[in-house]
């Protein structure tokens, strides 16, 4: 046995909708001069690990090697996704802190042990229970009032569902080179939800929450090397007034990774940040929130229509990242609204209501209903679902999806991850 530059054996991020078996091969070189027999003991590094039953490991026990021999050693990892932790994670509130991320970690070693001497080989998995929701179809019914569509949840984690007014789709762009320190966060949705709420919530006057959801075409790990930008004209003179980003709590800095919803007014300069901005880590799905008043607006004002402009860049490099451009839409004045039944636990059906309001004057055409299945609940929901089911789309006749790339002619380095 080998005792320098132990390799390790990393199952990377699993999101369990499903038990699976993940197969890992180790191979064992024997470089002394004897013969050697070697005894595998699987172990946990945490007694919790051990506890939660959630991870089986299986392999031989015994390897017998000659002289300079070698040997493959099949690992079979088996995970019961029903017996894994919900999400814990979250790049708002929770930021980068460790004891979040290590309430969805199991870890443990492959303990190998001659007459010679010990050998522990780590092994790693960062798993988190996760929906898996699937619509009877994807288009809307026009006048639908609602068009009800079914859902099925069939994952091991809660779909924690919430929708959103589509204004906005694109296809997806190449990705920066590999090595060329410019990669390119690619939009793919953006949505908006008008949330009303009465006096004392944002201010003394009856106001409302307004809720931009954007969706890309590759997951972020965490959110703090995305900038996510919504300019806002307000007075629709042609000069944006407000710019709405994710940024952490310093603002143009990193420190504990917290990432909030922030507010600039780009007349006096002024910055202010009431909410978490929502992602639940290793996600595609960010949900930006402001109050009216950050913007000069309170219910006074539904239904007046704003101009609105979307980027998406590094935050590091900057670069030339991706945008949707020219969105007018008014508060509360979306034409298509979705109501997701409540957020549905493995194996629930459920539905989305679609409602069709008819288009409001002067607003952008909308595109349909986006719906996030893995909205932030708090405490241990803060929302996971498999990547090609955590943003559903459900459009509206003669809306075209939005085209992904050939593979062949993918580029990398779209966002972080």
């Amino acid at each position: 046995m080998h005792k320098e530059d132990q390799p390790a054996i990393s199952l990377g991020l699993l999101d369990g909708s499903k038990s699976v078996t993940i197969k890992r091969q180790v191979r064992i070189e024997n470089l002394s001069n004897k013969k050697q027999k070697i005894k595998v003991t699987p172990t946990f590094r945490l007694a919790s690990g051990a506890a939660s039953d959630a991870i089986q490991v299986d392999t031989r026990r015994d390897v017998n090697l000659g002289k300079g021999g070698k040997a493959m050693l099949n690992v079979m990892f088996h995970i019961d996704a029903s017996k894994l932790n919900p999400n814990a994670m979250n790049s708002g509130s929770v930021g980068n802190d460790p004891a979040m991320l290590g309430i969805n970690e199991i870890a443990g070693y492959l303990v190998l042990t001659s007459k010679d001497g010990e050998i522990a080989l780590p092994w790693h998995v960062l798993a988190r229970q996760a929906a898996d929701v699937h619509a009877a179809r994807q288009t809307i019914v026009p006048g639908g009032f609602p068009d009800v569509i079914g859902l099925q949840n069939g994952g091991a984690g809660v779909a924690q569902n919430d929708a959103y007014t589509i204004v906005g789709l694109s296809d997806e762009i190449p990705g920066g080179a590999k090595g060329g320190q410019s990669p390119t966060p690619d939009l793919r949705a953006v949505g908006v939800t008008t949330i009303p709420v009465p006096a004392g919530f944002c201010s003394g006057q009856d106001s409302f929450l307004w809720v931009f959801a954007v969706n890309t075409w590759d997951r972020q790990t965490h959110l703090v090397p995305v900038s996510h930008q919504i300019a806002l004209d307000t007075n629709r003179d042609g000069v944006d007034d407000y710019l709405v980003l994710n940024r952490d709590s310093s603002l143009n800095n990193v420190g504990g990774g917290q990432q909030f919803s922030w507010v600039v007014d780009l007349v006096t300069g002024s910055a202010g940040a009431f909410f978490y901005a929502e992602h639940a880590t290793n996600t595609g799905n960010t949900a930006l929130i402001l109050c009216g008043e950050q913007i000069g607006m309170n219910a006074a004002d539904f239904f007046t229509n704003v101009d609105m402009d979307v980027f998406a860049q590094d935050f590091y490099y900057g670069g030339p990242g991706d945008a949707i451009d020219g969105i007018t839409i008014a508060p509360l004045g979306e034409g298509f609204f979705g109501v997701p039944s409540d957020d549905l636990p493995s194996g629930a059906a459920g539905a989305l209501e679609v409602y069709d309001f008819g288009p409001f004057p002067g607003n952008t055409p909308e595109a349909g209903v986006m719906m996030f299945t893995n909205g932030d609940r708090g405490g241990l929901a803060r929302g996971a679902a498999t990547e090609d089911t955590e943003a559903l789309l459900f459009l509206a006749p003669g809306v075209a999806e939005p085209k992904p790339l050939k593979k062949s002619k993918k580029g990398h380095g779209h966002g972080h991850d």
